[in-house]
């Protein structure tokens, strides 16, 4: 067999499509990788789909004008042996989680180019094969390509069932939160009774009853540590009854927003036998879902310039606010990513994320882009669940770094200060329009 390679592309994952010429005309050369469905096939018309990324570019670059000699399968690959200006080459195809690999080597073993993912070694490749000709190759193509995307389709349906098992553990942590939630005003309760009547417990008491001071009193036993003061069990109670009510004013709206998706997820699965591949693909990746292996996302984030260190969030008229992921994070958008003459905030006197609202020169920050963005300063600190929290806000310009400070912190040359009051539907509606990375 001697066929010239005009160009190389991959239209899906999983199917490798290598464009020949043969008898004065092109066609092309399928490839099917995914676990479970390899085979070789030759059609007339090159299938479109996805843009070539930098792997496919690179294995084109090197395989156009190349001729190929022979194709060989086995159950464990395909190789396709290549020669161009007197240089031997090959091209081997194996199926690997989870759309199979492909890697361009010289006659030596030497890797030229591999698909994102594959092992830096080709396969070991044994001798039990068989001799693949133009003429099988075009009566298998049909069978190659149903059997591909039967193979894609089920891996589909393994990821729709996955995320969907996946959101519906979500739901039942979220109904458990709830459920903790109520007892928050129970514990506020007691933690309120144990400073009223601390000067009257005995040390190391395990316990001890008191009456509430409702028109119907009720008699309440509470248990106490024996090795901590009742001021102390108290406090405990205080922060405990808090961090449930930060709970119980935001898993509502996790919990409709998860329903909204499981919605989703169960019209898919009704539909999913009509829909084709492609399409079942775009809807899940619609919703964050993805067969890509973790080695490629992690090399896509490389490309990228890595993970963002803020997270983005769009203010009721429409401006941008971003807020630090972390301590380090913090650093990297007040330091590295606000300009001079954006607007910083942060939550007066404790510790919480760095916000930026990004603004043109000589721009101010509208009224309601602020009260958003302070919101969002007051939600991402330690003070999140207080009603009103003050929240410093200034000009990046007056923010600096002090040399040996932790990381984190910075310093103002001046300020002003807003009282932002924190409204539950504000916070439900900022964290329900975050832009997602």
């Amino acid at each position: 067999m001697r066929a010239k390679i005009e160009r190389v592309d991959q239209p899906e994952p999983g199917l490798l499509c290598v464009t020949i010429r043969v008898d004065g005309a092109n066609q092309a050369l399928l490839l099917s990788t995914h676990p479970g469905a390899l085979g070789a096939g030759i059609v007339d018309e090159r299938p479109r789909g996805e843009r070539a990324g930098p792997a496919v570019s690179q294995l084109r670059r090197h395989a156009k004008g190349a001729i190929i000699d022979r194709i060989v399968q086995s159950n464990r690959f395909i190789r396709l042996s290549l020669s161009r200006a007197g240089v031997a080459r090959f091209l081997v195809c194996a199926p690997r989680k989870p759309h199979g690999g492909w890697w361009l080597a010289e006659a030596d073993g030497s890797i030229v180019v591999r698909s994102p993912g594959a092992r830096p070694v080709t396969l070991d490749e044994g001798d039990h094969f068989r001799e693949r000709n133009l003429g099988s190759l075009r009566e298998s193509a049909q069978a190659v390509l149903s059997s591909h995307r039967t193979a894609r389709k089920s891996q589909l349906r393994g990821l729709l069932d996955k995320h969907h098992k996946r959101l519906s553990k979500k739901r039942d942590a979220i109904l458990r939160d709830l459920e903790r939630a109520a007892q928050a005003d129970e514990l506020h309760e007691r933690a309120t009774l144990i400073l009223a009547y601390s000067s009257e417990i005995p040390a190391n008491s395990t316990s001890f009853e008191a009456e509430t001071w409702e028109e119907h009193p009720r008699t309440v036993r509470i248990e106490l540590d024996p090795t901590k003061r009742p001021t102390e069990h108290a406090q405990q109670l205080f922060q405990k009854s808090k961090r449930l009510k930060r709970g119980l004013d935001v898993a509502p709206h996790r919990l409709e927003a998860v329903d909204s998706e499981l919605d989703v997820l169960e019209r898919l699965k009704q539909r999913f036998d009509e829909e084709g591949p492609d399409t079942l693909a775009a809807r899940l990746a619609e919703l964050g879902v993805t067969s890509t292996s973790q080695k490629e996302q992690a090399r896509k984030r490389r490309r990228a310039g890595g993970r963002n260190p803020y997270r983005e969030f769009v203010a009721t008229d429409g401006a941008q606010i971003l807020v630090g992921r972390s301590a380090a994070d913090n650093d990297r958008l007040t330091l590295r990513v606000a300009r001079p003459h954006d607007l910083w905030l942060h939550a007066r006197g404790v510790t919480g994320a760095h916000v930026v609202v990004p603004l043109d020169k000589e721009k101010s920050c509208s009224p309601e882009a602020l009260v958003d963005a302070a919101t969002l300063a007051a939600h991402f600190s330690d003070l999140r669940g207080e009603l009103l929290v003050d929240v410093l806000y200034t000009p990046r310009r007056f923010v600096h770094k002090r040399k040996g400070s932790a990381v984190g912190s910075v310093s103002l040359d001046r300020e002003k200060v807003i009282a932002v009051r924190v409204e539950a539907e504000r916070i439900a509606r900022l964290l329900q329009n975050e832009k997602k990375a």
